[in-house]
């Protein structure tokens, strides 16, 4: 069976190092609060730690992972949320994003039987990210892009300034994947200090659970503003078995249909099942992709193993589930072909 996965990531030494160095020049938090919250990590054991060569290496070593584990083509997409170009400022993101994105595309060239990529964009200055949106998928072969949630003033996406970006995937037919964000200071303060044992204030704020709160809240928020009325034809993916939001469809249709039955054109699960994708992000777990099939279908699903964050063999747990040989082609391949026009 042939493999594609759509959210695997990769680094690069001079963005995460520029990323970096500007963060601890220009911090968001005290000392003493980044203490209180167990931000450094160091309190307690560390989950989803890749190493730099992980992320780094594109050829021959991570070639042969895929070989290894099943995988026939990885769908790139630089760094994860601590390395997040919308945290510095407009004039340093531009350059940056469009620097990741030539290396993308020049990674994707030397091995274009086995990547494609998404780009990453300067969120922070939306008519600059459209711009680069365009250039990435016209010039550079690229088949969409992945957002990092806020932006660097801790606006939601649904905020009218980022429209172009939403309207540019529109117009070139490409799907936005809405991936998990670090919280906001304000977040994190009020929602996650005070945790015991060490090291649990910093993990539930981001992998264990916080980061994906908000990415569905971004999702949902997009709904809600009436984004899929304006722009039908939009797509997004959305990770992590949905961030939430497809355990909770019902339950939004009946909440919120009463205060948005004016405003919107039809229910928010409308929206969701025929505008949204979702992945695993190596959430490899039975009852979930069950939920998420019964209320998205089969055609909806695509695979994605969240690499180097998650390892090991990528197909063996799909080909053991008890869906159809048919549903498991289009979960592991169809869907991401058609979708991504490989």
């Amino acid at each position: 069976m042939k493999l594609i996965t759509l959210e695997e990531h990769v680094g690069f030494d001079y963005a995460n190092k520029e990323i970096t160095d500007y963060l601890m020049a220009h911090p968001t938090m005290t000392p003493a609060e980044m203490k209180e919250m167990g931000q450094s990590f160091q309190e307690g054991p560390v989950a989803y730690a890749p190493s730099a060569d992980d992320m780094q290496a594109l050829d021959d070593q991570r070639i042969a992972y895929m070989d290894a584990n099943g995988i026939d083509m990885e769908v790139l997409s630089y760094g994860d949320a601590s390395t997040n170009p919308d945290l510095l400022p407009t004039d340093l993101s531009v350059p940056l994003t469009q620097r990741i994105n030539d290396d993308i595309a020049a990674t994707i060239k030397r091995h274009p039987d086995r990547y494609a990529g998404f780009a990453t964009l300067p969120v922070s200055d939306p008519e600059a990210a459209a711009a680069e949106l365009e250039r990435s998928v016209t010039k550079l072969g690229l088949k969409g892009a992945l957002l990092l949630g806020t932006d660097n003033q801790n606006n939601f996406l649904d905020a009218d300034k980022f429209f172009p970006i939403f309207e540019m995937a529109a117009k070139l037919d490409v799907p936005l994947y809405i991936h998990p964000s670090l919280p906001s200071p304000e977040i994190q303060k009020n929602y996650y200090s005070g945790m015991n044992p060490k090291g649990l204030n910093a993990v539930m704020s981001t992998p264990a659970w916080g980061w994906h709160m908000e990415a569905g809240l971004h999702v949902a928020r997009l709904i809600f503003s009436g984004l899929f009325d304006k722009l039908p034809n939009l797509k997004l993916i959305s990770g992590h078995w949905g961030e939430f939001i497809p355990y909770w469809l019902d339950r939004l249709d009946e909440a919120t249909n009463p205060v948005t039955e004016k405003t919107l054109a039809h229910p928010f699960s409308y929206y969701y099942k025929n505008n949204v994708y979702v992945t695993p992000s190596g959430m490899f777990t039975w009852p979930q992709m069950q939920l998420v099939l019964n209320y998205m279908g089969p055609d909806h699903v695509l695979w994605a193993q969240d690499y180097p964050y998650i390892k090991g063999n990528a197909e063996d747990f799909l080909l053991g589930t008890s869906i159809s040989d048919a549903d498991k082609e289009k979960i592991a391949h169809s869907n991401a072909e058609g979708l991504l026009k490989l």
